[in-house]
């Protein structure tokens, strides 16, 4: 007998990512195509008839990936590595890695060489968005990437059906956008975990079937008090450990805002889709909040950021940095001195899967917890 609460499909496909992908398979002749995080665009592999899956090394231990990458490799690239020499991803048939940073890149070349059974492609996303050829180039990144994963499915390129896919992805992207909205008015029921558990099944589930969950939730539940929580910005690549978000919920912290590479900040700009598909998607990365990787004009970055904070009404900052990041640990310590400037409590919390303590970690966000303010518990 299935289960009448409707998070359940959403913590299913946490417990096994893998699972749709299979089903996937085991139906269609299409190929499952993975892709790191952050900004690939998942429209043009639907559209392609491929099923999307998001590939997140950062939780993965390591074991096998030191012996073909340097140590102080991030754990997103090392572990998406180590899932690829450990037979995790034998249900994937090619990945699409974007060119964010070195280890980005450097994966890619490994890839190559590693798995010469499982394609990869290398996106690359333009560094410097603000240039006036970067919108001209990414367009034609996205076209070239389109003809690539048509050629792995045999399937011709088809404009329309990538308007679809747009259409439908925008669609998913809508009801994400509003379930952030309700775990601000009702952070009790709609909590960080469950809103990190609708954020990340989404990028490893059919989008349709997706969508189909989403609108069985308790949309129409009354707003909650919720004067015990205090509203936190979180900013990071992924939330690495997982376990934070449950943590936060625990100690009475809600998101003003989640600038993670698969948070709020991936569905937060509406896709216009009033002519070219391609170019519908590039003005969406054009218009986002920059990820670590671009590079941005330092006061301008601490500016914007700083804005972002203040319009979010949060009480605080967390600041999730993957250990060994170099793009992060070049814009961290300006961030952390703009916040400290202008009062506004903050904390850096540098993780890795492979050497973090849960109890430390919750040590830290109670203390944290403590300087916001406010009783903790209700």
């Amino acid at each position: 007998m299935e289960s009448c609460d409707p998070w359940i499909p959403f913590q299913d496909i946490e417990n096994d990512l893998w699972r749709e992908a299979k089903r996937f398979k085991a139906s269609s002749n299409g190929p499952v195509i993975g892709h790191l995080l952050p900004d690939v665009p998942e429209e043009i592999i639907h559209a392609a008839g491929a099923f999307v899956l998001a590939i997140e090394g950062a939780s993965s231990q390591v074991a096998l990936s030191p012996a073909h990458i340097p140590g102080y490799t991030c754990s997103h690239v090392m572990g998406a590595l180590d899932m690829g020499l450990s037979g995790s991803l034998e249900n994937m048939d090619a990945l699409v890695i974007p060119y964010v940073c070195d280890s980005t890149r450097n994966l890619s070349h490994l890839w190559k060489r590693l798995f010469p059974d499982k394609p990869s492609e290398l996106l690359r996303i333009p560094k410097r968005l603000e240039f006036c050829g970067a919108r001209d180039y990414l367009i034609t990144e996205y076209r070239r990437l389109y003809q690539w994963v048509c050629d792995l499915a045999g399937n011709d390129p088809d404009p329309q059906r990538l308007s679809r896919s747009v259409e439908l992805y925008e669609h998913s992207r809508s009801l994400l956008r509003k379930a952030f909205l309700k775990h601000k008015s009702s952070p009790g029921v709609w909590t960080v975990a469950r809103l990190r558990s609708l954020f990340n099944s989404a990028l490893r589930s059919d989008r349709t079937q997706h969508i189909e969950w989403m609108n069985g939730l308790p949309w129409d539940s009354p707003d909650e008090a919720s004067g015990s929580f205090e509203r936190v910005y979180v900013k990071g690549k992924v939330w690495d450990p997982p376990q934070i978000a449950g943590m936060m919920d625990e100690l009475g912290m809600g998101l003003a805002e989640d600038e993670t590479a698969a948070g709020h900040r991936s569905v937060a700009v509406t896709v216009s889709l009033n002519g070219d598909p391609f170019a519908a998607l590039a003005d969406r990365i054009m218009t986002s909040i920059p990820y670590t990787g671009y590079h941005v004009e330092p006061s301008g970055l601490v500016r914007d950021f700083i804005g972002r904070v203040r319009d979010s009404g949060a009480s605080g900052v967390i600041i999730l940095n993957p250990k060994f990041c170099e793009a992060a640990a070049f814009d961290t310590p300006d961030l952390v001195n703009a916040l400290s400037k202008e009062s506004i409590p903050n904390l850096v919390l540098e993780t890795s899967a492979r050497s973090f303590s849960v109890g430390q970690l919750r040590l830290r966000l109670e203390a944290f917890r403590e300087i916001l303010g406010t009783e903790m518990y209700s």
